[in-house]
């Protein structure tokens, strides 16, 4: 046994040399266990004897010497297991192939346990070919900690086990081309009874404590035998390379998924193969795709080493990928390979722009600025955040820069109030004039303005006080309460009868007026309890028609629901294209707005008239560029695995991430762009539609935080 950083030194020849010699001399096993115990001991002698002179010079080596100390008892724990246990693979302390904590004085150590046959020349013996014999069981500890930097590395020692009690044996079960065989059943006859054992990942089991003398190993995988013999010496461990009679075949799984009604080639990165001949073995093929790596393939082959046999093939990597409707059944015969198709559910990951709601901004927000003197009032109970700003002086204007889509000027209506000018992004052309807040009593939250269908970058809108008002107010005031900011994509729908717009009652007007209507179009009706009705999927919606002075009230119902009474489509003269009442902030789900007319009017109409000329709705835009997505696998036994799909920018008929063929069961998607991420969940269980996830990375959007998802 040695202390030593992460390098190699001559140790292996210089313990084989002495072995060899005491091999020569009577009663060598035990004079051979004594010389390596008194080794031992002069080196962790002379390992705590120098760390003790050295231990108050830096806190780097005080951690070394706790880093020996943990190495030297993981040393004698491994000596002190069996054979079989010493080269078996697990969690805990009970198998030489482990790794577990340690905490000494507030510092964590990771203590990593490996052990391996080696032969005399230190040629690691089980995964070779051939009948070659291996000497002694090779020990090595890995003890590293946060700081191991500062004091030269990680501690490793190493140390020799020779097989107490007699002899041990090595099985292999390998294909005709070498490649161990996992899963396979071997029994062994001879002096010593021993139970049979399953073979690993590496096609190898190992028998230890036999009584020197000849052993037979039989190896049985799915009915197929085959059979080797060996002549096992005290102290030495020997070798049977074993092929199963008529050899091995393989398996090639292509992809499908289905979803919008259509099946397609899919793909995947991993599939298992399992047959329950060989119990809790699962045969894993493919690579597991990370950032640096996609390997997400069409089809992935098993090669040919699986015995024949029938196996469960499904996608992933781990028993909880299993489901009873998404496997194929392969049955691998000797030298051919079985191609089965493999269902994987459709994963379709959307990345929205923003969260399908839109943002508010208070009138004294940082981007709102102010030229000109306007008073800032507050305590108004009804205004967002309880205040506003206001002013009657013609040519004073307010400006708010946003990024988004669309914007709403929000202001309360009010008997002493005037008309406003609207310009975008600083062009001298307004894009609507004379903006009318009106109103016989005051209301507040109403919508004054709205602008959709603008590019997702800043824009810059302009309020400016006209100094002008309707003849029955008695000032001039604009009032500025908040605004709206939008990164919705508008889709406007005319007001002629359709699957969408439906008319309830016998008095609607449907005909051709001038250009000032959307596709020269609208609708009317002064008849109370008739209604129009709009059907449309999206996040917001907006009822468009023009104001007069024959304009009466309506009623609003949204998905069933009484939303606003006597909103009115009275002015005093006309003006087309008005953004009668809107809303916005929905679920990305159906909707139904209905409008009803009233039967009653402002006194100053003539008429009770409700009109139609649209409808604009909806829908939060995809992100414009592909962002980055993972993919954490959270079935049981799957240890969080996390997979890098291959993204694609979004177009408006596909979301950042199009059928990767996750397999099926619980995961956890993130998508990531521009410094923010996301997470959202997904059961992803059905094999006919498919699943979607929507991500949502706009400002505002529930969950969102900084950073990456690498």
């Amino acid at each position: 046994m040695r202390n030593e950083g992460t390098r190699a030194g001559p140790r292996p020849i210089l313990r084989s040399r002495v072995a060899a010699w005491l091999r020569g001399q009577a009663g060598d096993t035990m004079i051979e266990v004594t010389v390596a115990a008194l080794l031992v001991a002069l080196i962790a002698i002379a390992t705590f004897t120098g760390y003790a002179s050295v231990a108050h010079v830096a806190s780097g080596q005080s951690g070394r010497a706790q880093a020996a100390a943990l190495a030297e008892a993981d040393q004698a724990r491994l000596h002190g297991l069996t054979l079989n246990n010493l080269s078996s693979s697990g969690t805990g302390l009970a198998v030489g192939n482990t790794q577990y904590p340690a905490t000494v004085d507030g510092t964590t150590y990771t203590i990593t346990s490996s052990t391996e046959y080696v032969n005399g020349s230190g040629a690691v013996s089980c995964t070779t070919t051939g009948t070659s014999t291996a000497d002694e069981v090779q020990t090595t500890t890995t003890v590293s900690w946060n700081s191991d930097a500062y004091a030269g590395g990680p501690v490793v020692l190493h140390g020799l086990v020779t097989p107490p009690q007699g002899g041990s044996l090595i099985v292999r079960v390998v294909d005709s081309s070498q490649n161990g065989i996992s899963g396979a059943t071997v029994t062994v006859s001879g002096p010593t009874s021993v139970s049979p054992l399953t073979t690993d990942a590496a096609g190898c089991v190992e028998f230890g404590g036999l009584a020197g003398g000849s052993y037979t190993a039989s190896a049985t995988q799915n009915g197929t035998t085959v059979s080797g013999s060996q002549t096992v010496v005290a102290t030495q461990t020997k070798t049977i390379v074993l092929t199963p009679s008529g050899g091995t075949g393989g398996i090639l799984a292509t992809f499908t998924t289905t979803y919008n009604g259509s099946s397609h080639a899919s793909s995947a990165d991993q599939i298992t193969a399992w047959n329950p001949v060989f119990g809790t073995v699962y045969n894993v093929y493919g690579t597991a795709s990370t950032l640096g790596s996609n390997t997400y393939q069409s089809s992935i082959s098993s090669g040919g080493v699986l015995a024949p046999g029938s196996y469960t093939t499904y996608a992933g990597s781990c028993s909880g990928d299993y489901s009873n409707g998404g496997y194929q059944v392969a049955t691998v015969t000797a030298g051919t390979t079985q191609s089965v198709s493999v269902p994987v559910p459709a994963m379709i990951v959307d990345v929205w722009a923003n969260a399908g709601a839109d943002s508010e901004i208070n009138d004294n927000a940082a981007a709102v600025s102010y030229t000109g003197s306007w008073t800032d009032s507050t305590g108004q109970s009804g205004d967002y955040n309880s205040d506003e700003h206001y002013s009657g002086t013609a040519g004073n204007y307010v400006t708010v820069t946003f990024t988004g889509t669309s914007i709403a000027w929000i202001s309360s209506d009010g008997p002493n109030h005037g008309y406003a000018n609207a310009y975008l992004d600083g062009s001298s052309t307004p894009v609507a004039t004379n903006v009318d807040s009106y109103g016989a009593t005051i209301v507040g939250q109403q919508t004054q303005l709205s602008l959709t269908g603008l590019s997702n970058t800043s824009h810059t809108l302009k309020l400016v006080v006209d100094g002008t008002r309707d003849a029955f107010s008695s000032a001039n005031y604009v009032s500025i309460d908040a605004f709206v900011i939008g990164t919705e994509t508008g889709t406007e729908v005319d007001d002629a009868p359709s699957s969408s717009v439906t008319y309830s009652g016998s008095h609607w007007t449907h005909g051709a007026t001038g250009n000032q209507n959307y596709d020269s179009t609208e609708s009317f009706d002064l008849t109370a309890g008739d209604y129009a009705q709009f059907t449309f999927t999206g996040t917001s919606v907006e009822w468009v028609a023009p104001m007069s002075n024959n304009g009466g009230y309506a009623n609003i119902y949204l998905d069933g629901n009484l939303v606003a009474t006597n909103v009115t489509t009275y002015n005093a003269s006309t003006v087309y294209q008005q953004i009668i009442w809107s809303d916005s902030g929905l679920a990305d789900t159906s909707h139904t707005l209905k409008i009803v007319v009233d039967g009653t009017k402002p006194s100053a109409s003539s008429a009770t008239y409700v009109q139609l000329d649209s409808f604009i709705y909806g829908v939060p835009p995809l992100l414009a560029t592909a962002p980055l997505v993972t993919l954490t696998d959270n079935n049981a036994n799957c240890s969080s695995q996390e997979n890098y799909p291959a993204t694609q920018a979004p177009t408006l008929t596909q979301g950042a991430l199009v059928d990767p063929g996750q397999p099926y069961g619980n995961w956890t998607v993130c998508a990531s762009s521009g410094g923010v991420k996301n997470t959202a969940t997904v059961a992803n269980t059905s094999y006919t539609t498919g699943n979607v996830v929507n991500i949502y990375l706009g400002t505002g959007a529930s969950g969102l935080a900084s950073g990456s998802c690498t």
